[in-house]
């Protein structure tokens, strides 16, 4: 994954939610973290239902599309600005450049995090758009079988990458070896798939 995502690191998921789940577990009481309004189901749910009440973390939904609004809508405590490109199951589409071009300019250590699910690392590859980690729900395309349920994380930055391992650890998310093969055999196959 971290090959076909230009990424230094990759860290295996029993699910793209635990992925994402093990992300959002670098937040702190107080921090802000902003999200496409059109987050998958599933995310949505987590952070509307289980993150945002239980843990003190400030939750903003947005469309990334109303430039003025995004930019108003940064704070000096956000942490994680998270989207997807296109989103699940709406489509909708977003500039991965130009939000992660406002976001560092604001503060080059908010972390810009792009669920590339259903674009795949054969359409785009957030990571050279300036994004600062990449998800994937492995159990679609990647897997491409219907035979498997796993998720990964993609990143360059080395701090990030012990942070989420130790995170994984402890939290239990991590990918099973054979989940791990299943995704292995589906990635040989991604490119031909895709096209």
């Amino acid at each position: 994954m971290a090959a076909m995502e230009h990424a230094n690191y990759a860290l295996g998921f029993n699910s793209g939610l635990a992925a994402t789940c093990t992300m959002m577990n670098t937040l702190g009481r107080g921090d802000h973290l902003l999200v496409v309004d059109d987050v998958y189901g599933g995310v949505q749910k987590f952070l509307r239902d289980m993150l945002g009440p239980h843990s003190d973390v400030d939750v903003t939904f947005l469309d990334f599309n109303k430039t003025a609004e995004f930019k108003k809508s940064l704070k000096p405590n956000t942490k994680i600005v998270w989207l997807e490109s296109p989103t699940n199951p709406t489509l909708k589409m977003f500039d991965i450049k130009k939000i992660a071009g406002i976001v560092h300019a604001y503060n080059k250590d908010i972390r810009v995090c792009c669920d590339n699910t259903f674009m795949s690392p054969v359409n785009c590859n957030p990571l050279t758009l300036g994004a600062d980690l990449v998800m994937h729900s492995v159990t679609k395309f990647i897997g491409g079988h219907s035979d498997v349920i796993a998720g990964c994380l993609c990143m360059n930055d080395r701090k990030l990458y012990d942070q989420l391992f130790n995170n994984t650890k402890l939290m239990g998310t991590g990918m099973s070896p054979f989940n791990a093969w299943l995704s292995l055999r589906g990635s040989k196959t991604l490119e031909v798939r895709m096209n």
